[in-house]
């Protein structure tokens, strides 16, 4: 939703990946460095594009340490970011993958999102990230607050969905029919417990 309203609006709209230093030995001291890091890359962006929205997705790399996948409006090459976050602490290795158009963008998050569901995160630990300006989705009413929702737009995006909660022995329930969710469609909102 966020990226489609951002290139309506005419933005260039970025997938980014974000590595920790590689000197850094495990997630808890990737972590700390982002957090004092992030305010400084956060706003050297903002000096470069001063309407920046973006939406985070940290993930824990096989090595332990974290990194970040996100969508953003920045408008700054790859080689802009890899400077600039290495100068702010964070790793050298970057890439940004200018989108076209929301499918590429959902397909991405899905993943990244649905990729680690039931791993073990630091108590407080925020999942997704996004800036103020990003755009709200509304959460689904529901009769179970317990409930945790996915909005799903493509094929592909629920099947990354599909594939990640079928390994871990999530259940996916059919908003429309309450039914357990065993067919795969497009435009999907689907919640598991």
């Amino acid at each position: 939703m966020g990226t489609r309203k951002l290139l309506n609006e005419g933005h260039c709209v970025d997938f980014i990946t974000l590595t920790s230093h590689e000197k850094l030995p495990n997630f808890e001291a990737t972590e700390a460095v982002w957090r004092s890091s992030w305010g400084a890359l956060y706003n050297a962006l903002k000096r470069q594009n001063n309407a920046l929205a973006y939406l985070m997705i940290p993930e824990r790399h096989k090595s332990g340490r974290m990194h970040v996948h996100g969508i953003w409006n920045a408008g700054v090459s790859q080689r802009w970011l890899k400077d600039n976050a290495r100068k702010r602490g964070l790793g050298y290795q970057c890439k940004v993958v200018h989108l076209s158009n929301s499918g590429g963008a959902s397909k991405y998050i899905v993943k990244y999102v649905g990729k680690n569901l039931n791993s073990n995160y630091p108590a407080r630990f925020r999942r997704v990230r996004c800036s103020n300006n990003w755009v709200d989705i509304p959460q689904p009413a529901t009769q179970s607050g317990e409930l945790h929702w996915e909005y799903v737009g493509t094929n592909g995006a629920l099947q990354i969905v599909y594939d990640e909660c079928q390994a871990k022995h999530i259940t996916l329930i059919d908003q429309e029919t309450g039914m357990i969710f065993d067919d795969i469609d497009l435009g999907t909102i689907v919640s598991y417990a």
